[in-house]
């Protein structure tokens, strides 16, 4: 948990819930902080309100009462008490997202909950997600990408935007999450200072069409054999669904199952299976839609979907019947499936 990118405190809080949650008679949990693995300072969040939980990650001991312990990669290497059966990534963003974390843990040979390498890269990379979903097949938006090292003037910008796709259109970094630096534009004047925002948080900024509909995100849980979880329709209070409104309480509404026709239910489930098996997910994954019609467009996918009190996959799971418990005993389950168990 915590990591230094800009969804730290997410992380955390992410990690806080999972601890909670483990049954003490099965596991012994530690928590592991992995800022300590790069010697990074996180990324600022964006919101002041949320920032408070930075500090609160550093000290010895976090609001459950239990030993945030330095992650040592050196030490989880050696066989002995340091060494874990499992690990659960409770990172977001880059280092944690992203195949980072996860080709460390493949080289130590310890099995993680989630995604590996290949799977993690490329669902954090929204470009070439779009491009290879889009070969496959899956409808996503139209985009245009825009990278520092290749700076695009603003009004060769704009005539490529109005000529492909038009107004309102979606800025956002392209390796980012939770709403970080996203932002909609409604006309030409404001897409310059929209991109510059979204070049903060990353060297490559999307372009992307806006689709108007009914939000919804559909989960996946399994490895070779996913099922879908119930649908789930996000209602924004402010209409849109950023930082704030993902993670203040009462800043938005899951409604599940989704209003949304049958045919359009269907599709969502089919795209979201067929997403999860095609950038080979594992364990989880879910599928961020929105439906025009009874048409679902595809968003983005996450591969390590957040774990908080206002979280989406645990809602859908429990629609499902599955508790949160039970939740992180799949996925510990899934994790082991099929892969080599720690070594002694």
């Amino acid at each position: 948990m915590g990591g230094t990118s800009a969804e730290r405190a997410i992380s955390l809080s992410t990690g806080r819930q999972i601890l909670a949650a483990l049954d003490p008679a099965k596991y012994d949990a530690m928590a592991l902080d992995a800022a300590t693995l790069s010697g990074q300072t996180p990324e600022l969040p964006p919101s002041t309100p949320i920032s408070a939980l930075r500090s609160a990650a550093v000290t010895a001991t976090d609001s459950l009462g239990c030993d945030l312990v330095p992650a040592d990669f050196g030490r989880m290497a050696r066989p002995g008490e340091g060494r874990p059966d499992v690990v659960i990534i409770a990172l977001h963003g880059r280092g944690g997202e992203d195949g980072t974390i996860q080709g460390a843990l493949d080289l130590l040979g310890i099995p993680y909950t989630g995604s590996g390498v290949l799977a993690s890269a490329l669902a954090m990379d929204k470009a070439m997600t779009n491009a290879f979903l889009r070969g496959q097949g899956i409808p996503v938006p139209q985009d245009i990408a825009v990278r520092k090292s290749a700076p695009v003037g603003a009004a060769a910008l704009r005539e490529r935007v109005e000529s492909t796709f038009g107004w309102p259109a979606v800025v956002k970094p392209n390796a980012q999450g939770s709403t970080i630096g996203c932002s909609i534009v409604r006309d030409a004047e404001r897409l310059a200072a929209a991109v510059e925002d979204a070049f903060r948080y990353d060297d490559t900024v999307l372009v992307e069409q806006f689709v108007p509909g009914v939000e919804i995100t559909a989960g996946v849980l399994g490895n070779d054999r996913p099922e879908p979880l119930p649908l789930v329709e996000i209602d924004v209070k402010g209409g849109f669904y950023d930082y704030e409104a993902k993670y203040a309480p009462g800043g938005s509404a899951h409604i599940i199952p989704a209003r949304i026709s049958d045919e359009a239910a269907a599709r969502a489930r089919e795209y979201a299976v067929a997403c999860h098996l095609l950038l080979g997910c594992r364990g989880m994954s879910r599928t961020d839609m929105m439906v025009a019609g009874d048409q679902p467009i595809v968003l983005e996918i996450n591969t390590i979907p957040g774990m908080t009190p206002t979280s989406l996959l645990p809602d859908a799971a429990k629609a499902a019947g599955i508790g949160f418990a039970e939740l992180l005993d799949r996925l510990i389950g899934y994790a082991l499936e099929g892969r080599p168990a720690a070594r002694d």
